[in-house]
């Protein structure tokens, strides 16, 4: 699987211009559909700011380490369940995306994504960088 990160003009405000983190993934991959819901549309409601992908990545090492069996964590109607096994996405405003066997991914996919997640967040507005992460 690979997805795309990047930053897309968003329109001009009276701050000036607004610049958006984009992630997509190519429609022809296999599972194309399963990342397209279960992860490029919920980044921006669990990791709007760079912090927030701190927290994540710490809430996954905690669960590695074994410090805490599971952890939770999101936002905005999205729930990430952390637990040794993986990571369990669900999107609480439609009850057939929660619980769902293809929203389980890895926490090593998860610690990739945020990763480069936040690295497109903290980029310089009007960045023209345009990354493509290759997951298993």
């Amino acid at each position: 699987m690979e997805l795309k990160f990047y930053q897309t003009a968003g329109g001009i405000y009276p701050e000036g211009q607004l610049f958006h983190a984009i992630v997509e993934v190519n429609c022809d991959q296999e599972d194309a559909q399963r990342y397209q819901l279960y992860v490029c549309s919920v980044l921006d409601a669990i990791a709007q700011v760079p912090e927030d992908c701190d927290r994540l990545l710490a809430a996954i090492s905690t669960v590695e380490r074994g410090a805490q069996t599971s952890v939770t964590e999101g936002g905005n109607d999205v729930l990430l369940n952390m637990s040794s096994e993986g990571v369990q996405v669900d999107i609480l405003i439609n009850d057939d995306w929660t619980g769902q066997p293809q929203s389980w991914f890895t926490l090593e996919e998860w610690r990739k994504i945020l990763k480069q997640w936040k690295h497109t967040l903290e980029l310089p507005k009007a960045s023209d960088e345009v990354v493509i992460l290759k997951l298993p």
